[in-house]
């Protein structure tokens, strides 16, 4: 059973995953999946808007200046390709 941190770090992320959307669909991009499960991970967002697809991992930090930091110093981790590859493998895109 999860403890009562993690519900709430799950209530925060999701939280976060929501506002991340509104924000695209507000810069006209629509939801293809959320949450999407691969065999090495989750993407939480993958949005399209013409014939450009985003694969979005969404972070939430406590404050503004460390959420500043965090979208300056972008090094994602070395997970994400995997993700977007098995995603794209998936789909029939191919993949990375």
């Amino acid at each position: 059973m999860a403890s009562d941190a993690r519900r709430a770090a799950e209530r925060r992320g999701r939280r976060a995953e929501a506002m991340a959307l509104l924000y695209l669909r507000g810069k006209g991009y629509r939801l293809l999946a959320r949450r999407y499960r691969t065999p090495v991970g989750e993407i939480d967002l993958i949005v399209a808007r013409g014939r450009v697809v985003a694969f979005v991992e969404v972070k939430a930090r406590p404050t503004d200046a460390e959420a500043a930091e965090a979208a300056t110093t972008h090094r994602p981790p070395a997970h994400c390709p995997r993700r977007v590859g098995v995603a794209g493998e998936a789909s029939g895109g191919g993949g990375a």
